[in-house]
């Protein structure tokens, strides 16, 4: 069986379509908001990007101690 089942979506009286609204239109609000979020989303990228690099320095140096600390517990093996 092949059913078809069409949905219609009306726009609310009230409510305006979703033109795209031209950048002399907008507000200096809408701006000003659009800018804060945009450098928002830089900080919290550089915040994660540093939290990464942090993990990635701790993780390289966990790995150095615990190859120089095998090296030395060879070196006293062998004596």
């Amino acid at each position: 069986m092949n059913s078809r089942i069409r949905i219609i979506k009306r726009s609310c009286p009230g409510k305006p379509h979703d033109l795209p609204v031209r950048q002399a239109e907008r507000t200096e609000e809408e701006r000003e908001r659009e800018t804060a979020s945009t450098v928002k989303r830089w900080v919290a990228e550089w915040d994660e990007r540093r939290r990464s690099l942090q993990i990635a320095t701790y993780a390289l140096v966990r790995a150095l101690d615990q190859s120089r600390q095998s090296a030395v517990q060879a070196v006293t093996v062998n004596q």
